[in-house]
């Protein structure tokens, strides 16, 4: 068996190549909302300035997001503000937050009861986005963090995101083959929907060292309105899979996400 060392060194290591490189308009609009939102207003020299980018160039945009009521534009000055739609983007941000907080505490307890790691992701393209996450006790700590996107092909949590897709939507998704992480990640969309549907009760999802060498997890979507919003995992070290112990996982799996659907749904959650 390897060392703790070890295994804490392979679980660290793992990680995904770096994103593409960014779109520069819409990287220009996401910054003129930045500097407008952390000032009382700005003028279009002053964003001008604080962007480096000419009036010209700024002019088009500026003018868009105050007709989508992203921004205002004072008459009699000019100064450009934040606008209501800008607002109520925010404020949805913060109801999310609030949701996920109520979330967070549910996975608290169950990380106590199985002293492993719990996740919440969504889907967001091919990849998963960690929403929250609540750590083992144990000394082995996963790459996951929040915020962060996996490949959803080798990770529980994202075949869960994919249970409902067909095997056309998979290859939509995964038009090319499926890099490997791991020696055990699947290689193939094919056998990708196979291991998607392996469970005999269409119950759960699992990965075994697909992306992490000696982890587990076993994961469950959450639907609500009975499409697919989240899904919850528990992960856990292969050494500890015991079948008294991979049945409370799934017993916490269940008990919890009935919990969590019903937060979602009396919240209205919206990723």
């Amino acid at each position: 068996m390897p060392s703790s060392n070890s295994i804490q060194r392979d679980a660290l290591n793992t990680d995904t190549a770096p994103s593409p490189t960014q779109h520069k308009p819409t990287l220009r609009v996401i910054k003129i909302l930045e500097a407008v939102a952390a000032s009382n207003g700005l003028t279009l020299s002053q964003i001008a300035a604080r962007l480096e980018c000419p009036k010209s160039t700024l002019t088009p945009i500026l003018k868009t997001l105050v007709e989508n009521n992203y921004l205002l534009c004072e008459e009699d000055t000019l100064i450009y503000t934040i606008g209501k739609q800008a607002f109520i983007i925010g404020n949805t941000y913060q109801h999310n937050s609030d949701i996920l907080t109520l979330i967070k505490d549910q996975m608290e307890v169950m990380s106590s009861l199985c002293k492993e790691t719990i996740h919440l992701g969504v889907l967001e393209g091919n990849q998963i986005m960690y929403l929250q996450k609540v750590n083992s006790p144990k000394p082995l700590q996963l790459i996951s963090s929040v915020g962060k996107r996996l490949p959803a092909y080798a990770t529980a949590l994202g075949k869960a995101l994919l249970f409902d897709h067909s095997l056309d939507e998979l290859r939509e998704l995964f038009p090319n083959s499926l890099p490997p992480l791991t020696e055990k990640t699947i290689p193939t969309v094919d056998a990708l929907y196979q291991d998607i549907h392996k469970d005999p009760n269409g119950e759960f999802t699992y990965e075994e060292e697909e992306i992490t060498k000696y982890a587990r997890c076993i994961a469950m979507p959450l639907r609500v309105n009975n499409n697919i919003a989240a899904a919850l995992s528990i992960s856990f070290i292969i050494f500890d899979a015991s079948p008294e112990h991979i049945s409370n996982i799934k017993y916490i799996l269940r008990r919890f996400g009935t919990v969590i659907k019903k937060l979602m749904e009396t919240k209205n959650f919206q990723y």
